[in-house]
């Protein structure tokens, strides 16, 4: 069971095996979520045709791609900032970091799944930010700006040997200059200051400009994965 989405949802959620292969395996193991009282189940298994197949011969919403991005850096500072965006620690979250943080879901499995109640990914990227500033979600907040106020922010979890970019969001009028590299060297140094020398991001397949900014940022994706629910 998962505690957190769980109490987010107010119902029983679970997330299934990735190793999960065959019909039958993964059949078993969703009558038994369903016994269990799980209403929402997750899968992600490679992505494969032949997973997809099976999601959807068993009824699954494939709701996306997953990529894993990692960059390795060396322990000499190497991340300038970038000139003509001013980067600010955030103490706090106001309403246009809050409409900043929602834009940066619109690809996520909780928009694009159909089955989702409405307004489940407003609430729980308003809810990721709120606890980026908390500690629980994330342990610092940095936000990029221009005369009309943010125009970007990403959200940094530090954690013993790695540190992961949580949310990563750029206003319509600042893409394309600069902001979201900015951003992203920004936290490189933050990472760097701790001693810290892996950095991790999740994100969409189907989000080709974020795919963009971090292979441009020097991370390499991992293998695939889909995002495949499962309603019971």
């Amino acid at each position: 069971m998962l505690e957190w989405d769980g109490a987010f949802f107010g119902f029983p959620v679970a997330r299934l095996s990735e190793a999960l292969r065959e019909r039958a395996g993964l059949a078993a193991a969703l009558a038994d979520a369903r016994q269990r009282g799980v209403r929402l189940a997750y899968w992600s298994p490679e992505a494969r045709e032949s997973s997809a197949s099976l999601a959807r011969e068993l009824a699954g919403t494939i709701a996306g791609t997953q990529l894993r991005y990692q960059r390795t850096f060396t322990p000499v500072g190497q991340e300038p900032a970038a000139p003509g965006v001013e980067i600010r620690r955030c103490d706090a979250p106001t309403p246009e970091l809050e409409s900043l943080a929602t834009a940066a879901g619109v690809l996520s499995r909780f928009a694009v799944d159909p089955a989702m109640p409405p307004g489940t990914m407003q609430k729980m990227y308003a809810l990721w930010l709120r606890r980026s500033f908390s500690g629980e979600m994330g342990d610092e907040v940095l936000a990029a700006r221009d005369a009309a106020g943010p125009s970007g922010l990403v959200t940094l979890k530090y954690g013993v040997s790695e540190a992961e970019v949580g949310l990563l969001a750029v206003a319509p009028r600042a893409r394309g200059a600069g902001a979201g590299r900015a951003l992203m060297r920004a936290a490189a140094l933050r990472l760097l200051s701790r001693g810290l020398l892996t950095s991790i991001v999740t994100t969409q397949g189907e989000n080709r400009p974020a795919c963009r900014l971090y292979e441009g940022c020097g991370y390499a994706p991992g293998p695939a994965r889909l995002a495949v629910h499962f309603w019971l």
